[in-house]
């Protein structure tokens, strides 16, 4: 298949899951033969890549950036045609369907998450939280917010609509869209994230700890990802007070960056027990694992909000499993199955520092569990989860014949 991807692709960062997503997928596809064209900012390693043809778009403001972007995509697709226009942004999903139909056979939109859940977390986290002082908006920012929400939704609700496909992450997104937005089951197929088993693999602790400049001696509990509002870090700073005050020694990794880096920061201080975190920033996709192996567990404490309503396919998830850890992570959908299923981890009550807290130190007190849940782990993702499989998927959508729409 030829295919376009209208989305863009900047240099992997932990600041954007998404891109790590973009990337492995485009990846994977090519290597299914398939002829993938796709648009980047910055260095990115497509360059080389076999079947993958990449249009570098120069770097500027979001102004600059967004008039190049579409000034290159209309120049490719006013010489080209394609059988699959991809994407994951619901206005070049939006676009495509208005102007793009008759040089594309069948247009796939990809779903994570849905956007005005997301909207509205940030927006309670940023008027008034448990790490900042509350703020009025006024009149015109509260009509400015309303507007622009409804125009979204309404550019969202178009774009799935001119869609053939859609590919949704979790079974919960699949039954929002059929319930909130009226989309016929048939078009919804569900592929989960998955993780690059060839980079995310188990190594040698000692190894990795000495290059990342870490203790060899003391425990390190670790979080990878976006510190965004819904991933609940704040909880794992909070029992980190109970789980220090029968280890001590130990370390917490917080491996990413994100809005709440301050705040976290900031809580970690107010609670007197900032030595015993290393924030990292944002850390090179390939240099993820090392974090991951040179800890002992890793933690996945996902907030209520957003997340029970969708559920989850948490690519850390699979990441933490990949190198062979065990994890500590929230009871929502899609994380409790993935535990259960594996038998890779413990369960949580969400929000519940004290719960997360029991949850951690159960695996600093045996080593021996830590290896069996971690070992169980590993054969599950491998063989569940790979980002090939998930391509596989994903490609047998794109080739599936295409419902013709009333």
């Amino acid at each position: 298949m030829k295919m376009l991807f209208l989305d863009m692709v900047r240099p992997l960062s932990l600041a954007d899951g998404s891109l790590i997503h973009r990337y492995e997928l485009v990846s994977n596809l090519a290597s299914l033969d398939n002829e993938i064209h796709i648009f980047t900012v910055g260095q990115t390693s497509f360059s080389g890549m076999v079947n993958v043809h990449s249009y570098s778009v120069p770097p500027g403001n979001f102004f600059s950036l967004t008039v190049n972007y579409f000034r290159s995509a209309i120049c490719l697709l006013g010489s080209e045609t394609f059988d699959v226009l991809y994407t994951r942004n619901p206005n070049f999903g939006f676009l495509a369907g208005l102007f793009c139909k008759s040089r594309c056979k069948r247009i796939v939109y990809e779903l994570n998450g849905i956007p005005e859940d997301e909207k509205n977390l940030f927006r309670e986290k940023s008027d008034g939280n448990k790490f900042s002082h509350p703020r009025k908006r006024s009149n015109f920012s509260n009509r400015y917010f309303s507007t622009h929400g409804r125009l979204q939704l309404f550019i969202l609700k178009k774009a799935l609509g001119f869609s053939d496909k859609i590919i949704s992450v979790t079974p919960g997104i699949k039954a929002d869209l059929e319930k909130d937005y009226k989309i016929p089951g048939n078009k919804i197929v569900v592929v989960s994230n998955g993780a690059n088993t060839s980079m995310f693999r188990p190594l040698e602790q000692e190894t990795c700890r000495r290059e990342l400049g870490l203790d060899l001696e003391i425990p390190f509990v670790c979080f990878v990802g976006n510190l965004a509002p819904w991933q609940g870090v704040e909880y794992l700073i909070k029992a980190a007070s109970s789980v220090l005050s029968r280890f001590p020694e130990c370390c917490f990794l917080i491996v990413g960056d994100g809005v709440m880096k301050n705040d976290l920061m900031k809580l970690s201080r107010e609670l007197g027990i900032e030595d015993r975190f290393i924030f990292t920033g944002v850390i090179a996709y390939d240099r993820v694992p090392l974090y991951i192996n040179a800890s002992d567990i890793c933690t996945a404490p996902f907030i209520f909000a957003r997340n029970a309503k969708i559920g989850l396919s948490p690519l850390k998830l699979y990441e933490y499993m990949a190198c062979e850890k065990p994890v500590v992570a929230s009871n929502i959908s899609g994380v409790s199955d993935v535990l259960e299923a594996s038998g890779g981890g413990v369960s949580v009550l969400p929000e519940n520092q004290g719960a997360l807290a029991e949850g951690i130190l159960k695996l600093l007190e045996n080593p021996d569990l830590r290896m069996k849940l971690g070992s169980k782990g590993l054969s599950y993702v491998t063989e569940n989860y790979s980002w090939y499989s998930v391509a596989k998927k994903v490609n047998e959508v794109c080739k599936s014949e295409i419902e013709v729409r009333k």
